[in-house]
């Protein structure tokens, strides 16, 4: 899969199942075999673009939120407007506006939705005057993506939200209880759901997440279960790592840890360079086929065999594992190997030697 605005410089785009482009992209992902998304986002208003309803008809109709002084609120990040997830007139306006982009441009498959967020607090600084709680916005932001994920859908496009449950001061936030519970509340209305930063952390570090629960660096066992949480309501995960272009360490350790959990059929991982590079790397593209057997447990990590090789993790924050692999399979670098050690907080993903015919 590929994640951005740089669809121009990836390589072997037609190997991607998924792409997330922008809306300028949008022609040239809708000729792609894979599915192609457009980003959108409810929750942000930018003055020079659409990302589903112009700021001036929010101006214009009074859909841009205020604090309690009166002033209007913005990502503080990016400087961007938050729009009135909760209005009704709001909604219909980006399912309009959506819909008349979708079918100008033809052969794109749905749509990606950005900050869907269980609390605004921590991208805005606060609440506003209209949602003056973490539960009033999150109602809010429900019940956006409870009219438009159905509105879209029902013309037949996907649907996929980048969709975070973290909330201030709530430790629930740490090992992914939130986004659990979130997702749950989410996933009926869509088709797939996104975790940002798949088994690292978001403070910008980009630290791979280890198993435990001592730190707010570990609590990879809570992350690792937003697989099975959307998979279970029969929608798609879509985990994305961020790394350096040459991180390889970052790539199997991502892809890897989604090996174990995949169902064999639309999630996806992705590897996202922090650096918008091509982000085609064979260390975390490598093809080994479908699901042929549960994960297993073997020590301190898991392994999981696969039609076509196996994939490996050790989320133990301090001990080394070794895995017996009850065959030969081939290492990225070539090397035929029938065992391999771990170093703590590292995936290796194998290619069968002699694969089946």
């Amino acid at each position: 899969m590929h994640l951005g605005d740089t669809l121009s410089g990836a390589s072997n785009q037609s190997s991607y199942s998924l792409a997330v482009v922008s809306q300028d992209d949008a022609d040239a992902a809708a000729a792609l075999p894979g599915r192609s998304l457009v980003y959108f986002s409810g929750t942000d208003v930018p003055t020079g673009y659409s990302d589903g309803v112009p700021y001036s008809q929010a101006l214009a109709n009074g859909w841009l939120l205020t604090d309690g002084s009166g002033h209007l609120m913005q990502n503080t990040g990016f400087g961007f407007y938050i729009g009135d997830v909760g209005s009704s007139g709001y909604q219909q306006a980006f399912v309009t506006n959506v819909l008349a982009f979708l079918s100008a441009h033809p052969g794109v498959k749905g749509v990606f939705i950005d900050d869907v967020l269980r609390d605004i607090s921590p991208l805005a600084g606060g609440y506003p005057a209209k949602y003056p709680s973490q539960a009033a916005w999150a109602a809010a932001m429900l019940s956006f993506v409870q009219a438009v994920g159905p509105a879209l859908r029902s013309q037949g496009y996907y649907v996929l939200l980048n969709a975070d449950g973290f909330t201030s001061g709530d430790s629930n936030s740490n090992d992914g209880t939130l986004t659990v519970s979130w997702w749950q509340q989410l996933g009926p209305s869509v088709d797939g759901l996104m975790n940002e930063n798949y088994q690292e952390t978001s403070d910008g570090t980009n630290t791979l997440r280890s198993s435990g629960s001592a730190t707010w660096m570990q609590n990879w066992d809570g992350w690792q279960r937003l697989i099975g949480t959307a998979q279970a309501m029969g929608k798609d995960f879509v985990g994305v790592t961020y790394g350096a272009p040459g991180d390889t360490s970052s790539m199997l350790y991502g892809r890897a840890s989604f090996l174990l959990e995949w169902n064999g059929g639309g999630s996806s991982f992705i590897f996202n360079p922090t650096d918008n590079t091509d982000p085609w790397n064979t260390s975390w593209t490598v093809d080994i086929g479908q699901p042929a057997a549960a994960k297993q447990q073997v020590g301190s990590g898991w392994m999981r065999q696969y039609t076509g090789g196996v994939a490996l993790v050790n989320p133990s924050p301090t001990s080394s594992q070794t895995f017996q692999l009850g065959g030969s399979y081939l290492t990225p670098s070539g090397a035929t190997v029938t065992s391999v050690t771990l170093a703590p907080t590292t995936g290796l993903i194998l290619h069968s030697a002699f694969p089946p015919p």
